[in-house]
Formats: structure tokens, C-alpha cells, sequence
């Protein structure tokens, strides 16, 4: 699959959001997708059939849950100076000839990945294999989606997300692929779990039930009590266990696709300190994940996230790195294809998905340490919650 399937992928990544505007209602106030008009070169046909997902599966067949695009959409449900890192610095880790790979994770040795891929089937399974490329091993088989994949802090876990119960519900499985449990139930789609850091917990989204919004829950795995402590997307634990904290996307207004990133930490169970870390006034923030000693962020970025993205998204989508304060931002891939989905490894190492390749794979790049000057570093000093993203050169 190229850069087609690419432009469909961010699979349960940049767009469940539509999801939350059932029965034509809105998808309440952080949430309701805007209604974009498709280009006139489009078909009626195309109208109706053809939504924006990037990186992502095909839509699913009628009567199925559904797939989940970068914006948190849903189909079927209405609703300053940077430096760039060189080309030498990208590594290449999975090949695929057909379908695609996604959401790919990084064990806490650093030599195992995790990622789902439709290399062998037209629905997404779990798969492992070494950080160098050699031994790959498919660890669930079934007429499911299986996506988001996160190894426990001690790796002998892998949390997921599956349609295997008739909608998205959260699992974990040994490291193998054995002895799979499933933690959440009900009719509310649930989606994308990371560990807290003593692996007592996961926190995850799911599309409420109530809502019809995105909201943040976490579960207690040997109680199984689950808080609902926000409303979000795609959320990630700090590693850190000083800082019981949690970053998420959320959109900066109803209607719209212009996410930021945010932060919360939980005192007692609940949510306290919201925080916007980074906005960017000509892009969306997407899928944050934590540095292994939690002083910084990655995410991605797609530029006018208001516009259908073609078959090739050149300089549209990137992956980016920032302090956990929102300063001293900097741009890690090089506007090289679409580039998204980032996973922040123990080895220092951002992995991500890319069609940079012509199909969509995981590749690499080192995090550059130093700090990034900016042409308005000082409004960044002054507002650190509000440090903009923007490229100067797009």
C-alpha cells in the first residue's frame, strides 16, 4: 500500500473525533468535527465514501466498529528558527510489500518493537520484532483489529486495543501473545491504553457513551475501578514515577480539528494542573509520547489540518520534540513524506511511522539534545504554554 494507504492511516491515531457527534448531535465542546467541503474536483461518490484518515486501514465494511483516523474521527458517525535534523540521521526498521505498518512502540530494554500491520491480512494484528529488523513474530491472528500496542514498564505485558469484542475495547497480553485479558466492556469505544509507571494502571480514551465526546479514563488493573479524569485524546503516562502525569491532544475549540497538546496531573485519583503545553496557530498537534526521563515531549504536527490531505502530504506532517514546559521546540524529521505517530524509545531513538520509504514503515531518528533558539525565544520564555510549532519554511 503507498502513499494512498499512507494518506488513510494514522489509523486509530489522528481521527476518531468525528465518532463523537452520534444522532447528528455535536461532538460536545471539545470535540465536534468541523464539516470540511471536499474539493470540486470530487465525486459524489467520493463525498460520501472518501474521508480523510492518514496512515490508515481502508474504511471497515458496513456493520463493523469502524475505523479511527488521526482526528479522532470516526467513519459512518456524523458529527520560529528550527533545527532540522540530516537525512543520515534516519533509520529504517520494518518492510512491508502489502498493507501497512502502525503504531509502533518500543520495549524498556530498547531491542523489541511493537507495532500493528496489515502485512498479511486486511486487518490489523500485533507484531514484535528486533530493533535491527530480524525476527519478527505476529503475536495475535484473528478477523479483529488489533492496534495500539504498549508494553508494560516491566515489558512481560502488552496492552492493546481490539474490535474483537464487536466494538474497540482495551486488552493486555503476556509478551508472547498469550493469556489475553479483557479490561474494559460496555458499548463506549475505547482505544490507545499506556501504563502508569508502577503498571498498576492504564489510561486510555474512549468515545462517551453520554458525551459524545472523547474522554480520558483510567483503570486500576487488580480492582478494575476505573475514573474518568478528562476529555482528550490518544494519552500517554509520564515514565516517570515522581510525576503522576499524563499528556494528551485536545482540540482548542468546539468544531475543530486544531489540536494542542496538553498535560494533567492526578492527585487522589483526579485530574489537577491542566495545562496547554503547545499550540501551534497553523497546525495540528497530535499523539504526544514522553522522553524515558519525562522533561520532554514528541508529537506530530500536520499543517492546515482543516484541509483534505492528497495522496503525497510533502511538508504537511512532522514529528517534533519540546520541553515538557513547551519550550526550546524542535523539528526532528525533515518534511520528507508524511511522517507521524511518534514513540519517544529507553535508547534515546523517536520512532515513528513514515512513507518516506513509499510505503508506510517504522523508522527512526535520534533526539538531538542542546537547546533550539528561536526568533521569538523571549515570547516563548514569557508563555511557555503556548509555544507555537509553526515552520517558518512552509
Amino acid at each position: 500500500m503507498t502513499s494512498t494507504g499512507v494518506l488513510r492511516r494514522v489509523r486509530v491515531t489522528m481521527a476518531m473525533l468525528a465518532a463523537a457527534a452520534a444522532a447528528g448531535g455535536c461532538c460536545c465542546r471539545w470535540c465536534q468535527p468541523t464539516q470540511q467541503k471536499p474539493p470540486a474536483t470530487q465525486t459524489a461518490q467520493q463525498k460520501e465514501s472518501d474521508p480523510v484518515v492518514l496512515f490508515g486501514r481502508q474504511p471497515a465494511d458496513a456493520g463493523s466498529p469502524g475505523s479511527v483516523n488521526v482526528f479522532g474521527e470516526m467513519k459512518g458517525i456524523k458529527p520560529g528558527a528550527v533545527r532540522a535534523v540530516s537525512d543520515a540521521n534516519f533509520q529504517q526498521h520494518t518492510y512491508v510489500d502489502e498493507g501497512y505498518d502502525a503504531d509502533v512502540t518500543v520495549d524498556p530494554t530498547g531491542k523489541w518493537l511493537a507495532f500493528a500491520s496489515t502485512r498479511d491480512s486486511e486487518r490489523s494484528n500485533i507484531y514484535m520484532q528486533r530493533v535491527d529488523g530480524t525476527a519478527v513474530v505476529q503475536l495475535t491472528s484473528d478477523s479483529a483489529d488489533d492496534a495500539y500496542p504498549a508494553f508494560s514498564p516491566d515489558g512481560r505485558q502488552i496492552a492493546f486495543c481490539s474490535t474483537r469484542a464487536g466494538n474497540w475495547q482495551i486488552f493486555v497480553m503476556d509478551g508472547d501473545g498469550k493469556n489475553v485479558t479483557q479490561v474494559t466492556t460496555g458499548p463506549m469505544q475505547a482505544i490507545h491504553p499506556s501504563w502508569a509507571p508502577d503498571g498498576s494502571r492504564l489510561v486510555y480514551c474512549c468515545l462517551g457513551a453520554k458525551s459524545n465526546q472523547w474522554e480520558l479514563w483510567t483503570v486500576d488493573l487488580q480492582s478494575s475501578e476505573k475514573r474518568m479524569i478528562g476529555y482528550g485524546l490518544f494519552p500517554n503516562w509520564s515514565p516517570t514515577p515522581d510525576a503522576d502525569r499524563i499528556a494528551f491532544q485536545r482540540p482548542r475549540q468546539r468544531g475543530s480539528r486544531w489540536f494542542s497538546l496538553w498535560t494533567l496531573d492526578l492527585a487522589n485519583g483526579e485530574a489537577r494542573r491542566l495545562t496547554e503545553v503547545a499550540v501551534s496557530s497553523n497546525a495540528a498537534i497530535l499523539s504526544p509520547t514522553w522522553s524515558p526521563d519525562g522533561r520532554r515531549l514528541a508529537f506530530s504536527t500536520v499543517m492546515e489540518p482543516s484541509q483534505d490531505l492528497g495522496p503525497h502530504a510533502k511538508g504537511r506532517t512532522d514529528v517534533w520534540v519540546v520541553n515538557a514546559d513547551g519550550t526550546e521546540r524542535q523539528r526532528v524529521t525533515d518534511g520528507t513524506g508524511a511522517n507521524l505517530m511518534p514513540f519517544w524509545g529507553p535508547d534515546n531513538r523517536i520512532y515513528f511511522i513514515s512513507d518516506r520509504g513509499g510505503a508506510e514503515c517504522v523508522w527512526s531518528s535520534r533526539a538531538q539534545p542542546g537547546k533550539i533558539f528561536t526568533a521569538d525565544a523571549k515570547k516563548d520564555a514569557a508563555k511557555p504554554q503556548a509555544a507555537d510549532t509553526r515552520d517558518p519554511e512552509h
